[in-house]
Parts: structure tokens; sequence; C-alpha cells
């Protein structure tokens, strides 16, 4: 059960970052496009805001659903912790309204409403920076038992805030943020290749650029990790076994394998930009995905 909640609190954590960033993509691609007279980069912006508009839509309404129907988040959100379970969620609706609007806005108010997505989705993605940093050192299991213990851990976490280790996991998170939105962004370009054929040239181009973004993105993520990984060298036993019940007494030394599936991940990546027809690798780019989901998971983990 353990390993389940990690799992997916590990990728809706990703999907969240993701759609932070997402939105700006596209607007800048809007801004390169008029920069740089380039209509490739005003088609790459037309499928980076769908989805943009689909991940919003996908993560407010998995969101919206935990609360509305009492879900595992809803009920562990007690006290102070419930305002910004409630913000979090309002913020995600908000975002998600906007992103829909993108779609279907005339070319003046697209960029306004881009950024508005941004803004509003940023504002969700650092109050659920600021919760996953409390389920991963277990004050949210704390604030469970009790209003008068919900507040002792919120002014704990408060506290923590401030720490080194807060700040290097938000780090983590925008690195996560940047490489997610790139790497899903990629994925999305190779999926529309059937539905928007709009030749040769756009995808060697397309394909190169997010690519090549996100290996730079994959870098960065990994350096932090890096520094993650020498401030928390070792962790539980009992924890590790949780995590990854099927190995034993192996868990621990597999979960710090896992943190390999990053650079692995970033080696993909670069591999795609520098192909000179990416297309024919277009494999590289879910496998990386893969490979970043299976590396955030493992480095979360450690942190708890």
């Amino acid at each position: 059960m353990t390993m389940i909640l990690c799992a997916a609190a590990s990728a809706l954590f990703m999907a969240a970052l993701a759609c932070a960033f997402l939105p700006f993509i596209a607007v800048w691609d809007r801004r390169l496009a008029v920069l740089r007279r380039r209509s490739l980069y005003d088609k790459s912006a037309g499928q980076v805001e769908s989805i943009s508009a689909g991940l919003n839509l996908l993560v407010a309404a998995a969101f919206s659903a935990d609360l509305l129907a009492g879900g595992f988040i809803d009920r562990i959100m007690a006290g102070p912790w419930r305002f910004l379970w409630e913000a979090l969620v309002m913020a995600s609706a908000f975002a998600a309204l906007c992103a829909v609007i993108v779609l279907f806005a005339r070319r003046g108010l697209r960029s306004a409403f881009g950024l508005l997505t941004g803004f509003a989705a940023t504002a969700s993605s650092c109050l659920i920076c600021v919760l996953m940093w409390a389920f991963t050192v277990g004050a949210l299991h704390a604030s469970a038992a009790g209003a008068e213990d919900a507040a002792k851990s919120f002014i704990l976490v408060l506290s923590d805030v401030r720490s080194m280790d807060f700040l290097f996991f938000v780090l983590f998170s925008v690195a996560l943020a940047a490489s997610a939105a790139y790497g899903l962004a990629l994925c999305w370009h190779i999926l529309l290749r059937s539905r928007d054929d709009f030749g040769r040239d756009f995808y060697t181009f397309t394909l190169s650029m997010r690519s090549r973004q996100a290996s730079y993105a994959g870098l960065m993520l990994i350096m932090v990790a890096a520094v993650q990984y020498s401030l928390y060298p070792q962790m539980d036993g009992e924890w590790a076994s949780a995590l990854l019940p099927g190995v034993g007494g192996y868990a621990e030394a597999v979960l710090t394998c896992g943190l390999l599936c990053l650079p692995a991940a970033f080696a993909l990546w670069h591999s795609m930009s520098r192909a000179a027809l990416p297309m024919q690798k277009r494999s590289f780019a879910f496998m990386a995905m893969l490979l970043l989901a299976v590396g955030v998971y493992c480095a979360l983990g450690r942190i708890s």
C-alpha cells in the first residue's frame, strides 16, 4: 500500500509541476515565432497549448474529485493544512479553465491567457511543493491524528522552509518541472504526427529543439539530485522495504541504483537531439519519460 501511495504521489507531483511550465513554453514559442518570423514555432506552440490544457484538466479533475469525494488526500488534511489544500484545488481549477480558454482565444488574447494559466499553475505548484515536502517528512500523517497535532506539524514544516534541505527540494522541483514539461511536450509532438502532418522539416526541427531542451533540464535535475543524495546518504531499512516490498534487504541498494535512471533519461534525450532525423529515435522520448518517473520515485523515496 505504501508503494502505491508514494508512486501515485510522485506521478501527481510530476504532472502538477509540468502544468506550471507548459504554458510558458507555449508563450515563449509564440514570441519566437514573431521575433524570428518562423511559423514552425507557432505550430509547435499550438501543440504545446493542447497538452497544457489536457494535463491541467486532468490534474484539476484529480484534485477536485479527491476533495469532493473525501479521498485519501482530503482525509489527511486537517487544521492549517486544509486551507492550503483547498487553495491548491481552486488554483488548479482556475489554471485548467484558463488553459482551455487559450485553445479558443484570439491571437491577441492567447498569450495573455497563456501567462495567466502559467501564473495560476505556478501558484498551485508552490502549494503542492509545500504539501509534498510535508508528505515526505511525515507531517501530513501526523496531522491526521487531530487538529492539535496538525497545528504542531504545520509549525514544524514552516520552520523547515528556511533550511537547506527544503531549498534543495525546491530546486529539485523546479528542475523536475522543466524536465517533465519538455519531456511530455516531446512525446506529445510525436503522438500528434499522424494528425498534424506539418512535414518532415517541422518535426525534425521541433523534436531536436524539445529533446535538447529536455536534456538541459535533465542535466540540471541530475546535479540537484546528486546534492540531495549527499544530504541523505542513508535511509531507514524498513521504509526502503515498504517502498520496494519485493526485493527484501536489497531495497535500499535498489533505490540508490534507481537514481541512475535520471542520467539514463538525460542520455536518451541528448542522443535524440543529436540525431539527424530525431523521429527515427522517437521511442527514446517515451523511454526517457519512464526512466524519469522511476528516478523521481527513488529520489523522493530517499528524502522520506
